[in-house]
Protein backbone atom coordinates (compact mmCIF):
# COMPACT_ATOMS: atom_id res chain seq x y z
CA UNK A 1 0.00 0.00 0.00
CA UNK A 2 2.79 2.39 0.97
CA UNK A 3 4.70 1.55 -2.20
CA UNK A 4 1.59 2.10 -4.33
CA UNK A 5 1.08 5.53 -2.74
CA UNK A 6 4.72 6.38 -3.31
CA UNK A 7 4.48 5.37 -6.98
CA UNK A 8 1.27 7.40 -7.39
CA UNK A 9 2.79 10.57 -5.97
CA UNK A 10 5.99 10.04 -7.93
CA UNK A 11 4.13 9.74 -11.23
CA UNK A 12 1.88 12.68 -10.31
CA UNK A 13 4.92 14.84 -9.59
CA UNK A 14 6.60 13.81 -12.85
CA UNK A 15 3.40 14.59 -14.75
CA UNK A 16 3.15 18.04 -13.17
CA UNK A 17 6.79 18.76 -13.99
CA UNK A 18 6.29 17.70 -17.61
CA UNK A 19 3.16 19.86 -17.91
CA UNK A 20 4.95 22.83 -16.30
CA UNK A 21 7.88 22.44 -18.69
CA UNK A 22 5.53 22.23 -21.67
CA UNK A 23 3.68 25.35 -20.54
CA UNK A 24 6.98 27.20 -20.05
CA UNK A 25 8.26 26.24 -23.49
CA UNK A 26 4.95 27.02 -25.18
CA UNK A 27 4.64 30.38 -23.45
CA UNK A 28 8.17 31.24 -24.55
CA UNK A 29 7.71 30.44 -28.23
CA UNK A 30 4.00 30.57 -29.01
CA UNK A 31 0.53 31.53 -27.87
CA UNK A 32 -1.71 28.65 -26.84
CA UNK A 33 -4.93 27.87 -25.05
CA UNK A 34 -6.11 24.64 -23.48
CA UNK A 35 -9.67 24.40 -22.15
CA UNK A 36 -11.00 21.62 -19.94
CA UNK A 37 -14.54 22.45 -18.98
CA UNK A 38 -14.43 25.81 -17.20
CA UNK A 39 -10.68 25.56 -16.67
CA UNK A 40 -8.71 27.51 -19.26
CA UNK A 41 -4.91 27.49 -19.41
CA UNK A 42 -3.81 30.29 -21.68
CA UNK A 43 -0.46 31.71 -22.63
CA UNK A 44 -0.18 35.06 -24.35
CA UNK A 45 3.41 35.93 -24.92
CA UNK A 46 4.06 39.60 -24.28
CA UNK A 47 5.82 41.36 -27.13
CA UNK A 48 7.55 44.70 -27.00
CA UNK A 49 7.15 47.62 -29.37
CA UNK A 50 8.92 50.96 -29.21
CA UNK A 51 7.03 54.18 -28.55
CA UNK A 52 8.06 57.85 -28.38
CA UNK A 53 9.18 58.46 -24.81
CA UNK A 54 8.27 61.98 -23.67
CA UNK A 55 10.75 64.24 -21.92
CA UNK A 56 10.51 64.50 -18.15
CA UNK A 57 6.99 65.59 -17.30
CA UNK A 58 7.91 68.63 -15.26
CA UNK A 59 5.20 70.54 -13.44
CA UNK A 60 3.70 72.95 -15.98
CA UNK A 61 2.82 76.51 -15.18
CA UNK A 62 -0.71 76.86 -13.80
CA UNK A 63 -3.17 77.18 -16.66
CA UNK A 64 -6.47 78.97 -16.26
CA UNK A 65 -9.48 77.12 -17.64
CA UNK A 66 -12.11 79.52 -18.96
CA UNK A 67 -15.67 78.68 -17.96
CA UNK A 68 -18.79 80.14 -19.55
CA UNK A 69 -22.35 79.36 -18.60
CA UNK A 70 -23.70 77.72 -15.48
CA UNK A 71 -21.38 76.77 -12.65
CA UNK A 72 -22.20 74.12 -10.08
CA UNK A 73 -22.42 74.94 -6.41
CA UNK A 74 -21.43 71.37 -5.52
CA UNK A 75 -19.40 68.68 -7.27
CA UNK A 76 -19.71 64.91 -6.75
CA UNK A 77 -16.80 62.94 -8.21
CA UNK A 78 -17.30 59.17 -8.28
CA UNK A 79 -14.42 56.83 -9.13
CA UNK A 80 -14.72 53.17 -10.00
CA UNK A 81 -11.21 51.93 -9.29
CA UNK A 82 -9.95 49.90 -12.24
CA UNK A 83 -13.28 50.38 -14.08
CA UNK A 84 -12.10 50.73 -17.66
CA UNK A 85 -14.14 50.71 -20.84
CA UNK A 86 -13.97 46.93 -20.99
CA UNK A 87 -15.39 46.56 -17.50
CA UNK A 88 -18.31 48.91 -18.14
CA UNK A 89 -19.12 47.61 -21.62
CA UNK A 90 -18.95 44.00 -20.39
CA UNK A 91 -20.93 44.49 -17.19
CA UNK A 92 -23.72 46.44 -18.88
CA UNK A 93 -25.09 43.55 -21.02
CA UNK A 94 -24.37 41.00 -18.31
CA UNK A 95 -26.59 42.96 -15.91
CA UNK A 96 -29.27 44.37 -18.22
CA UNK A 97 -28.98 42.59 -21.56
CA UNK A 98 -27.57 43.65 -24.95
CA UNK A 99 -29.11 47.14 -25.03
CA UNK A 100 -27.79 48.04 -21.59
CA UNK A 101 -29.57 49.99 -18.89
CA UNK A 102 -26.84 51.15 -16.52
CA UNK A 103 -27.68 54.45 -14.87
CA UNK A 104 -24.41 55.99 -16.08
CA UNK A 105 -25.41 55.21 -19.68
CA UNK A 106 -28.21 57.75 -19.23
CA UNK A 107 -25.87 60.58 -18.26
CA UNK A 108 -26.09 63.25 -20.99
CA UNK A 109 -22.33 63.79 -21.45
CA UNK A 110 -19.78 61.03 -22.08
CA UNK A 111 -16.03 61.39 -22.41
CA UNK A 112 -12.92 59.24 -22.73
CA UNK A 113 -9.95 59.71 -20.43
CA UNK A 114 -6.25 58.98 -20.92
CA UNK A 115 -4.64 57.73 -17.72
CA UNK A 116 -0.86 57.50 -18.33
CA UNK A 117 1.46 58.34 -15.45
CA UNK A 118 4.53 60.60 -15.40
CA UNK A 119 6.78 57.55 -15.75
CA UNK A 120 4.68 54.79 -17.31
CA UNK A 121 1.97 54.27 -19.92
CA UNK A 122 0.11 52.03 -17.46
CA UNK A 123 -0.68 53.97 -14.30
CA UNK A 124 -1.60 52.70 -10.87
CA UNK A 125 -4.22 54.22 -8.58
CA UNK A 126 -1.68 56.45 -6.88
CA UNK A 127 -0.52 58.14 -10.08
CA UNK A 128 -3.92 58.37 -11.73
CA UNK A 129 -5.85 59.56 -8.69
CA UNK A 130 -3.08 62.07 -7.98
CA UNK A 131 -3.38 63.41 -11.54
CA UNK A 132 -7.09 64.02 -11.02
CA UNK A 133 -6.55 65.42 -7.54
CA UNK A 134 -3.74 67.85 -8.43
CA UNK A 135 -4.12 68.50 -12.16
CA UNK A 136 -0.50 67.38 -12.61
CA UNK A 137 1.11 64.11 -13.68
CA UNK A 138 2.67 62.04 -10.89
CA UNK A 139 4.69 58.84 -11.08
CA UNK A 140 3.39 55.45 -10.07
CA UNK A 141 3.30 54.76 -6.32
CA UNK A 142 3.50 58.50 -5.45
CA UNK A 143 0.64 60.18 -3.58
CA UNK A 144 0.11 63.74 -4.89
CA UNK A 145 3.87 64.24 -4.92
CA UNK A 146 5.93 65.12 -8.00
CA UNK A 147 9.25 63.54 -8.92
CA UNK A 148 11.17 66.57 -7.63
CA UNK A 149 9.48 66.26 -4.23
CA UNK A 150 7.02 69.10 -4.82
CA UNK A 151 3.61 68.65 -3.22
CA UNK A 152 0.96 70.31 -5.36
CA UNK A 153 -2.31 71.51 -3.89
CA UNK A 154 -5.14 68.98 -4.20
CA UNK A 155 -8.72 69.72 -5.14
CA UNK A 156 -9.85 69.17 -1.57
CA UNK A 157 -7.17 71.49 -0.20
CA UNK A 158 -8.24 74.17 -2.65
CA UNK A 159 -11.91 73.58 -1.85
CA UNK A 160 -11.32 73.92 1.87
CA UNK A 161 -9.33 77.09 1.31
CA UNK A 162 -12.39 78.54 -0.43
CA UNK A 163 -14.66 77.49 2.44
CA UNK A 164 -16.36 74.51 0.82
CA UNK A 165 -17.27 71.38 2.75
CA UNK A 166 -15.34 68.30 1.66
CA UNK A 167 -15.77 64.55 1.91
CA UNK A 168 -14.05 61.33 0.85
CA UNK A 169 -15.71 57.91 0.96
CA UNK A 170 -14.26 54.60 -0.23
CA UNK A 171 -15.21 50.96 0.03
CA UNK A 172 -11.48 50.27 0.31
CA UNK A 173 -9.27 51.06 3.26
CA UNK A 174 -9.36 54.78 3.96
CA UNK A 175 -5.58 54.93 3.58
CA UNK A 176 -5.63 53.35 0.11
CA UNK A 177 -4.15 55.19 -2.86
CA UNK A 178 -7.24 56.87 -4.31
CA UNK A 179 -8.62 58.47 -1.13
CA UNK A 180 -5.05 59.26 -0.07
CA UNK A 181 -4.36 61.21 -3.26
CA UNK A 182 -7.09 63.72 -2.39
CA UNK A 183 -6.30 64.02 1.32
CA UNK A 184 -2.54 63.52 1.76
CA UNK A 185 0.92 63.70 0.25
CA UNK A 186 3.44 60.85 0.44
CA UNK A 187 6.41 59.59 -1.55
CA UNK A 188 4.95 56.06 -1.59
CA UNK A 189 1.41 54.80 -1.43
CA UNK A 190 2.45 52.24 1.20
CA UNK A 191 3.46 54.91 3.72
CA UNK A 192 0.20 54.34 5.55
CA UNK A 193 1.23 56.04 8.79
CA UNK A 194 2.18 59.21 6.89
CA UNK A 195 -1.11 59.11 5.00
CA UNK A 196 -3.20 58.58 8.12
CA UNK A 197 -1.52 61.45 9.94
CA UNK A 198 -2.13 63.74 6.96
CA UNK A 199 -5.78 62.71 6.75
CA UNK A 200 -6.35 63.56 10.40
CA UNK A 201 -4.77 66.97 9.81
CA UNK A 202 -6.62 67.62 6.54
CA UNK A 203 -9.80 69.07 8.00
CA UNK A 204 -11.91 67.09 5.49
CA UNK A 205 -15.41 67.03 6.96
CA UNK A 206 -16.36 63.43 6.13
CA UNK A 207 -13.82 60.59 5.90
CA UNK A 208 -15.19 57.08 5.47
CA UNK A 209 -13.49 53.76 4.65
CA UNK A 210 -12.00 50.66 6.23
CA UNK A 211 -9.45 50.94 9.03
CA UNK A 212 -7.21 48.31 7.37
CA UNK A 213 -6.11 47.12 10.80
CA UNK A 214 -5.71 43.58 9.44
CA UNK A 215 -4.80 44.39 5.84
CA UNK A 216 -1.68 42.43 4.89
CA UNK A 217 0.37 45.35 3.54
CA UNK A 218 -0.69 47.74 6.29
CA UNK A 219 0.38 45.24 8.95
CA UNK A 220 3.96 45.73 7.77
CA UNK A 221 3.83 49.38 8.89
CA UNK A 222 4.35 49.17 12.65
CA UNK A 223 3.80 52.91 13.12
CA UNK A 224 0.48 52.68 11.29
CA UNK A 225 -0.62 49.89 13.60
CA UNK A 226 0.24 52.03 16.62
CA UNK A 227 -1.75 54.93 15.19
CA UNK A 228 -4.78 52.75 14.52
CA UNK A 229 -4.70 51.50 18.10
CA UNK A 230 -4.90 55.15 19.23
CA UNK A 231 -7.27 56.31 16.50
CA UNK A 232 -10.11 57.40 18.81
CA UNK A 233 -7.71 59.56 20.81
CA UNK A 234 -5.92 61.01 17.76
CA UNK A 235 -9.11 61.63 15.81
CA UNK A 236 -10.74 63.30 18.80
CA UNK A 237 -7.77 65.63 19.17
CA UNK A 238 -8.14 66.55 15.49
CA UNK A 239 -11.85 67.30 15.93
CA UNK A 240 -13.28 64.06 14.50
CA UNK A 241 -15.81 61.67 15.95
CA UNK A 242 -14.94 58.06 15.09
CA UNK A 243 -17.97 56.11 13.84
CA UNK A 244 -17.94 52.35 13.37
CA UNK A 245 -21.69 51.86 13.05
CA UNK A 246 -23.02 53.28 9.74
CA UNK A 247 -26.33 54.13 11.42
CA UNK A 248 -24.53 56.79 13.46
CA UNK A 249 -23.55 58.80 10.37
CA UNK A 250 -26.91 60.58 10.39
CA UNK A 251 -26.82 61.40 14.10
CA UNK A 252 -23.21 62.43 14.71
CA UNK A 253 -22.45 66.14 14.71
CA UNK A 254 -19.28 67.73 13.38
CA UNK A 255 -16.48 66.16 11.32
CA UNK A 256 -16.79 62.39 11.18
CA UNK A 257 -14.24 59.61 10.64
CA UNK A 258 -16.07 56.44 9.62
CA UNK A 259 -14.01 53.26 9.95
CA UNK A 260 -16.06 50.26 8.88
CA UNK A 261 -15.26 46.53 8.97
CA UNK A 262 -14.67 44.51 5.80
CA UNK A 263 -17.46 42.64 4.12
CA UNK A 264 -16.15 39.14 4.64
CA UNK A 265 -12.50 38.39 3.99
CA UNK A 266 -11.62 41.14 1.54
CA UNK A 267 -9.63 44.36 1.43
CA UNK A 268 -11.79 45.74 -1.40
CA UNK A 269 -15.17 46.20 0.30
CA UNK A 270 -15.95 47.69 3.68
CA UNK A 271 -19.12 48.86 5.33
CA UNK A 272 -22.61 49.09 3.84
CA UNK A 273 -23.39 49.45 0.12
CA UNK A 274 -21.79 52.55 -1.38
CA UNK A 275 -25.21 54.04 -2.18
CA UNK A 276 -26.07 54.21 1.52
CA UNK A 277 -22.87 55.96 2.59
CA UNK A 278 -23.03 58.33 -0.39
CA UNK A 279 -26.51 59.50 0.56
CA UNK A 280 -25.56 59.81 4.23
CA UNK A 281 -22.51 61.90 3.32
CA UNK A 282 -24.45 64.13 0.92
CA UNK A 283 -26.96 64.90 3.65
CA UNK A 284 -24.15 66.11 5.89
CA UNK A 285 -22.16 68.01 3.26
CA UNK A 286 -25.20 69.82 1.85
CA UNK A 287 -25.59 71.67 5.16
CA UNK A 288 -22.65 73.91 4.25
CA UNK A 289 -24.01 77.16 2.72
CA UNK A 290 -20.87 77.58 0.59
CA UNK A 291 -21.25 74.25 -1.21
CA UNK A 292 -19.13 71.10 -1.22
CA UNK A 293 -16.75 68.85 -3.12
CA UNK A 294 -17.08 65.10 -2.49
CA UNK A 295 -15.08 62.13 -3.79
CA UNK A 296 -16.68 58.68 -3.65
CA UNK A 297 -14.78 55.52 -4.66
CA UNK A 298 -15.64 51.88 -5.20
CA UNK A 299 -12.65 49.55 -4.91
CA UNK A 300 -14.58 46.39 -5.79
CA UNK A 301 -14.12 46.80 -9.54
CA UNK A 302 -10.33 46.92 -9.15
CA UNK A 303 -10.20 43.83 -6.95
CA UNK A 304 -12.35 41.99 -9.47
CA UNK A 305 -9.97 42.93 -12.26
CA UNK A 306 -6.88 41.79 -10.36
CA UNK A 307 -8.57 38.49 -9.53
CA UNK A 308 -10.13 38.08 -12.99
CA UNK A 309 -13.43 37.51 -11.18
CA UNK A 310 -16.35 38.28 -13.50
CA UNK A 311 -19.00 37.64 -10.84
CA UNK A 312 -17.37 40.13 -8.48
CA UNK A 313 -16.90 42.59 -11.33
CA UNK A 314 -20.61 42.54 -12.13
CA UNK A 315 -21.43 43.13 -8.46
CA UNK A 316 -18.92 45.97 -8.26
CA UNK A 317 -20.21 47.78 -11.35
CA UNK A 318 -23.79 47.33 -10.14
CA UNK A 319 -22.91 48.78 -6.73
CA UNK A 320 -21.18 51.82 -8.20
CA UNK A 321 -23.98 52.31 -10.71
CA UNK A 322 -26.60 52.21 -7.95
CA UNK A 323 -24.64 54.84 -6.06
CA UNK A 324 -24.32 56.97 -9.21
CA UNK A 325 -28.06 56.75 -9.83
CA UNK A 326 -28.79 57.83 -6.26
CA UNK A 327 -26.29 60.71 -6.47
CA UNK A 328 -27.73 61.95 -9.76
CA UNK A 329 -31.31 61.77 -8.47
CA UNK A 330 -30.23 63.70 -5.37
CA UNK A 331 -28.46 66.28 -7.54
CA UNK A 332 -31.36 66.72 -9.96
CA UNK A 333 -33.73 67.55 -7.13
CA UNK A 334 -31.45 70.51 -6.35
CA UNK A 335 -30.30 71.59 -9.80
CA UNK A 336 -26.99 72.99 -8.53
CA UNK A 337 -24.77 69.90 -8.41
CA UNK A 338 -22.40 68.41 -11.00
CA UNK A 339 -22.05 64.62 -10.91
CA UNK A 340 -19.02 62.97 -12.53
CA UNK A 341 -18.47 59.21 -12.76
CA UNK A 342 -15.14 57.95 -14.04
CA UNK A 343 -12.25 55.58 -13.26
CA UNK A 344 -8.64 56.05 -12.29
CA UNK A 345 -7.37 53.38 -14.67
CA UNK A 346 -8.34 50.04 -16.21
CA UNK A 347 -7.57 46.74 -14.51
CA UNK A 348 -7.65 43.43 -16.33
CA UNK A 349 -8.43 44.35 -19.93
CA UNK A 350 -11.84 42.66 -19.87
CA UNK A 351 -13.97 41.82 -22.90
CA UNK A 352 -16.99 39.71 -23.83
CA UNK A 353 -15.94 37.37 -26.65
CA UNK A 354 -19.17 35.41 -27.07
CA UNK A 355 -22.75 35.74 -25.87
CA UNK A 356 -25.23 33.48 -27.67
CA UNK A 357 -28.83 34.53 -27.19
CA UNK A 358 -30.15 30.98 -27.36
CA UNK A 359 -28.59 29.98 -24.03
CA UNK A 360 -28.11 33.37 -22.36
CA UNK A 361 -24.51 32.62 -21.44
CA UNK A 362 -21.61 34.96 -22.15
CA UNK A 363 -17.93 34.12 -22.39
CA UNK A 364 -15.51 36.76 -21.16
CA UNK A 365 -11.76 37.00 -21.38
CA UNK A 366 -9.28 38.95 -19.30
CA UNK A 367 -6.07 40.14 -20.95
CA UNK A 368 -4.16 40.33 -17.68
CA UNK A 369 -4.51 40.58 -13.92
CA UNK A 370 -2.59 43.89 -13.96
CA UNK A 371 -3.42 47.49 -14.79
CA UNK A 372 -3.59 48.46 -18.46
CA UNK A 373 -3.20 51.71 -20.38
CA UNK A 374 -6.70 51.50 -21.86
CA UNK A 375 -8.74 54.67 -21.76
CA UNK A 376 -11.50 54.89 -19.18
CA UNK A 377 -15.00 56.36 -19.50
CA UNK A 378 -16.30 59.55 -17.96
CA UNK A 379 -20.01 60.25 -17.47
CA UNK A 380 -21.24 63.73 -16.51
CA UNK A 381 -24.56 65.32 -15.58
CA UNK A 382 -25.57 68.67 -14.13
CA UNK A 383 -24.29 72.24 -14.47
CA UNK A 384 -20.87 72.30 -16.10
CA UNK A 385 -21.17 68.77 -17.48
CA UNK A 386 -20.69 69.98 -21.06
CA UNK A 387 -17.01 70.56 -20.23
CA UNK A 388 -16.31 66.83 -19.90
CA UNK A 389 -17.10 65.45 -23.36
CA UNK A 390 -14.54 64.24 -25.89
CA UNK A 391 -11.09 62.79 -25.21
CA UNK A 392 -9.51 64.20 -22.06
CA UNK A 393 -6.35 63.72 -20.09
CA UNK A 394 -7.01 62.81 -16.47
CA UNK A 395 -5.31 66.02 -15.33
CA UNK A 396 -8.04 67.97 -17.15
CA UNK A 397 -10.68 66.56 -14.81
CA UNK A 398 -9.19 68.24 -11.75
CA UNK A 399 -8.40 71.45 -13.61
CA UNK A 400 -11.91 71.76 -14.97
CA UNK A 401 -13.55 71.00 -11.62
CA UNK A 402 -11.33 73.66 -10.04
CA UNK A 403 -12.33 76.18 -12.70
CA UNK A 404 -16.03 75.43 -12.27
CA UNK A 405 -15.79 75.87 -8.50
CA UNK A 406 -13.53 78.91 -8.84
CA UNK A 407 -10.68 77.25 -6.94
CA UNK A 408 -7.77 79.43 -7.95
CA UNK A 409 -4.89 79.11 -8.43
CA UNK A 410 -5.05 75.51 -9.60
CA UNK A 411 -2.85 73.66 -10.27
CA UNK A 412 -0.50 75.09 -7.70
CA UNK A 413 2.67 73.86 -6.00
CA UNK A 414 1.97 75.22 -2.51
CA UNK A 415 0.41 72.56 -0.29
CA UNK A 416 -1.57 73.34 2.85
CA UNK A 417 -2.14 69.92 4.38
CA UNK A 418 -0.01 69.33 7.46
CA UNK A 419 0.70 66.21 9.49
CA UNK A 420 -0.52 65.43 12.97
CA UNK A 421 1.52 63.87 15.76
Amino acid sequence: MVRNRFEFFKHALITLLVVAAAVAVASRFARFEVAVGNLVIRSQRGVTHPFPVPPALAAPEPVAVAVDGDRPRNVILMIGDGMGLGQVSSASPLIHGPAGRLAVERFPVVGLVRTFAANDLAADSAASASAIATGLKCSTKAISTLDDGSRPVTLLEAARSRGLATGVITTSGLMDATPAAFTAHADRRTHYSTILRAMLASGVDVLIGGDWRHYRKARRDAEFQRLIERIDELAGAAGYTVVRDPRRLATTDGPVLGLFPPRGRTADAHGPPLRDTVLAALGRLAEDPDGFLAVFESEVTDGAGHNNDIDLLVKGVRELDDAAAAARAWAERRGDTLVLVTADHDTGGLGVVEGRYRDGLATVRWATDLHTAQWVPLFAAGPGSDRFGGVLDNTEIGRTVAALLDLAPFPSLGTTFAAID
